[in-house]
């Protein structure tokens, strides 16, 4: 096999890799989203990557009532973290959580915001769960309200 062979079969490997990781991320995220009476709804981002090229990558649409989230995958790498997705309350893309996968899990960031809507602070990092998803998608609606 050459090494333009190997890089391909390696690119392809990192490539499926994060896929396999990001969609098992959206499928957790759905699934609890449903549980907490969220309706859903994948859609694809195209994504480009300057190490593995362009790919389709999962994302989820999520409502309750009139709240409206976006689940979006941001790349595959960051300084710290081998891969960000951010959690937007629509239609404005307010960033309002941040999860990231370093030392074998996903965790969550969550930005606090204040009764004017603006950013104040952003809380420790803590693992993703049902119940952490659940926390910030309560605190997105009462943002929303």
């Amino acid at each position: 096999m050459s090494t333009a062979e190997i890089q391909k079969v390696n690119v392809q490997e990192v490539q499926r890799e994060w896929l396999g990781r990001l969609t098992a991320l959206v499928d957790a995220v759905e699934q609890w989203a449903q549980e907490l009476g969220w309706s859903t709804r994948r859609i694809e981002k195209r994504m480009e990557d300057s190490e593995v090229g362009s790919y389709q990558a999962p994302a989820l649409l999520m409502q309750e009532e009139t709240t409206r989230a976006l689940l979006e995958p941001i790349g595959r790498s960051a300084p710290g973290a081998d891969g960000v997705v951010d959690l937007y309350l629509m239609p404005a893309y307010d960033d309002i959580a941040s999860i990231y996968f370093a030392n074998g899990a996903w965790h969550l960031l969550h930005t606090s915001v204040d009764s004017a809507h603006a950013p104040t602070s952003q809380v420790e990092a803590k693992p993703l769960s049902k119940e952490t998803l659940h926390d910030v998608l309560r605190a997105m609606r009462k943002h929303a309200a």
